[in-house]
C-alpha cells in the first residue's frame, strides 16, 4: 500500500474535454452496479470515481480536492457530480473548487453536514459493523474482515471529524437532494431541504422507496431525469 500522497480518484471511463457525469460512492466504495446504468444507447454515460488505494483513508475534504483537480485537469466544461452517502460530502467538497465547470450536484442518502449526527458505528465489533453497513457476504465471511473493519472505523472517524469542523462550502449551482423512505440518513425531507444552506441556486428534494443502499437498485432513467434537472 502506497502513501496517501500518491492516491487519487480513478474515473472510468476516463475524463475528456466533453460533458461528464461522475458518480462518487460512499463508505466501502462499491460502484459495480453503475454498469447497469450504462446500457448501450443510454446517455449521458455515468462514470465511476474509485479511490486508487482503497485501504488508505484521506479526509473528506482531501478527497474532494483530489476529485476537483482531476476534473479541472481533464478540461471538461460541463460536469455533474453524483454522490451517495459520504460520497455526497466528497462531491460537496469537490464542487466548492469547481466554478464554471460544474453544472450541479445530486446527493443521495445524505443529510447536509450540519444536520448529520456523529456516527457511533466506529465503536461496534467487526461483524456487527459489517452487518450495520450491509457489507457483501464475501467480506462478512472472509478472514480479512478485521482489516476491512479497521478501514471502515477509520472512515467513520474521519467523517465525524469532518462533521465536527462545521464546514460551510457555498456553491452557486443547483443541488438535488435524494432521500430514501427507509433510510435513517435521509428520510426526513425537512433535513434534506437544509441543503439550501450550501447553494445560492436552489435545492430540489426527491424521495424514493427503499433503504440506504437504494442507489444500487435505482432506475437509470430516474437518475438521468435528476441529472437533466441540474443541467
Amino acid at each position: 500500500m502506497g502513501g496517501q500522497e500518491s492516491a487519487n480518484y480513478i474515473v472510468s471511463p476516463a475524463l475528456d474535454d466533453g460533458p461528464a457525469v461522475i458518480f462518487v460512492p460512499g463508505l466501502g466504495g462499491r460502484t459495480k452496479f453503475v454498469d447497469q446504468w450504462n446500457e448501450p444507447g443510454r446517455l449521458p454515460v455515468i462514470r465511476r470515481a474509485n479511490w486508487s488505494e482503497p485501504m488508505s483513508v484521506p479526509s473528506v475534504d482531501q478527497r474532494g480536492a483530489a476529485l476537483a483537480s482531476l476534473v479541472t485537469e481533464s478540461g471538461t466544461s460541463d460536469v455533474v457530480l453524483v454522490g451517495h452517502s459520504m460520497g455526497g460530502l466528497v462531491c460537496l467538497e469537490a464542487a466548492k473548487h469547481l466554478e464554471r465547470q460544474l453544472r450541479g450536484t445530486v446527493v443521495m442518502c445524505q443529510y447536509p453536514p450540519h444536520r448529520t449526527p456523529l456516527s457511533p458505528l466506529a465503536e461496534l465489533p467487526d461483524r456487527a459493523l459489517a452487518e450495520e453497513i450491509e457489507a457483501p457476504p464475501h467480506i462478512m465471511d472472509t478472514a480479512a474482515l478485521p482489516e476491512y473493519a479497521r478501514l471502515w472505523r477509520s472512515e467513520y472517524h474521519l467523517l465525524n471529524r469532518y462533521l465536527e469542523s462545521d464546514p460551510r462550502p457555498m456553491l452557486h449551482t443547483p443541488i438535488i437532494a435524494v432521500g430514501a423512505t427507509g433510510d435513517a440518513s435521509s428520510w426526513d425531507t425537512e433535513c434534506l431541504n437544509d441543503w439550501n444552506q450550501y447553494t445560492t441556486d436552489g435545492v430540489s428534494v426527491q424521495m424514493v422507496e427503499g433503504g440506504h443502499q437504494v442507489v444500487e437498485q435505482l432506475d437509470p432513467e430516474t437518475l438521468r431525469e435528476w441529472i437533466g434537472k441540474v443541467r
